[in-house]
């Protein structure tokens, strides 16, 4: 088994090695969270770096980076604010709804994704509009990510996977890729790290390398953490109150709250909007990375169905779905996605 330090003089050895190989000394400056101060990070200097800690409720906090190299040609993030916790479904929630907990999160329900399935899926919907076609490629390497958001409670299982895809050929080839670390617990799931890039493939090495370092250097900032704890306690409270439907006697301070929880929507979704290449994109942002299709029945009924591999999606008198590219008989009826 190796020990830490050699386990350290490898990954030293290793960025070392992918930056003299690509002829691209990089200098390291520290990012930190702008909202809450709740992190920092070292990113490479005269980079774009864009992000920071964005909380969608009490508990529902969700860090994200996003790099852009100085030429435009390499993007890598970790994290990704359009990301939820995940609810697992149940006999009263079914696949593709919102489990709605109010100012506390919003969870989408969704059976457990591995590791392995969850970066795949990420990593082609995440570049579809960078390559527009994706060819699945072996990655011969382990994943250089450390998993730089601590398990706070042991989960009862977790799984780990990368996913690497080329598109493009001579000197426009390009390789998109994706690492996820997904872990469930009790009724629920998440994604625990995060981790994406496109880059020229040429350029790979030093990319994989980068992500080592940044990875590696992210640091949570103690007095956030008990802040955070602050903030679970509260959510507590306020989920007893609106489990009672006693929302009218909550308090200022909880009203105050929600609009705070609003004001960072929408700054989430303004930097959505400056990351989206195309106004489509940007439209599908959220439902695509999340696996839901807006659909409608041939009465103008919203069903929000789980993303699948056919063409067509059909409903029957029960509410069940199917994704089917034809009729799956008597009874169903097509539902037309939204967008």
């Amino acid at each position: 088994m190796q020990t830490k330090l050699a386990r350290f003089m490898i990954f030293t050895a290793f960025v070392a090695e992918a930056f003299a190989a690509n002829d691209a000394p990089v200098q390291w400056v520290k990012f930190q969270d702008p909202f809450e101060h709740a992190f920092t990070v070292d990113v490479p200097k005269g980079w774009t770096a864009k992000g920071g800690l964005f909380r969608l409720g009490y508990s529902d906090a969700r860090p994200m980076i996003d790099l852009l190299s100085p030429d435009g040609r390499i993007n890598i993030r970790l994290g990704d604010v359009a990301i939820p916790a995940y609810f697992v479904p149940n006999q009263f929630h079914r696949e593709g709804e919102t489990y709605d907990l109010g100012a506390q999160a919003q969870l989408t329900v969704a059976h457990y994704r591995s590791g392995q399935e969850y970066a795949a899926a990420y990593a082609r919907s995440r570049f579809k509009s960078v390559c527009a076609n994706l060819s699945p490629q072996a990655v011969d390497s382990d994943a250089a990510v450390r998993d730089y958001i601590p398990e706070e409670i042991a989960p009862e299982k977790w799984s780990a996977g990368q996913a690497s895809y080329s598109c493009g050929s001579g000197r426009e080839a390009k390789t998109a890729y994706g690492y996820a670390k997904t872990a469930l617990y009790q009724g629920f799931w998440t994604v625990e790290a995060l981790v994406s890039f496109a880059a020229p493939a040429d350029q790979v090495s030093l990319v994989r390398a980068i992500v080592a370092r940044t990875s590696q250097s992210f640091q949570i900032n103690p007095d956030w953490k008990e802040y955070q704890k602050r903030m679970d306690q509260e959510a507590l409270a306020y989920q007893r109150q609106r489990q009672q439907s006693r929302r009218r006697e909550l308090s200022h301070q909880v009203a105050e709250f929600e609009a705070k929880m609003q004001s960072m929507q929408n700054q989430v979704n303004a930097f959505e909007r400056g990351q989206a290449a195309q106004a489509d994109q940007v439209r599908r942002f959220g439902d695509t990375l999340t696996g839901i299709t807006p659909t409608v029945d041939p009465y103008g009924n919203v069903h929000n169905v789980w993303t699948g591999s056919k063409n067509g999606y059909w409903i029957n008198g029960q509410g069940q779905t199917v994704n089917s590219d034809v009729s799956p008989g008597a009874g169903w009826q097509p539902l037309t996605p939204t967008h």
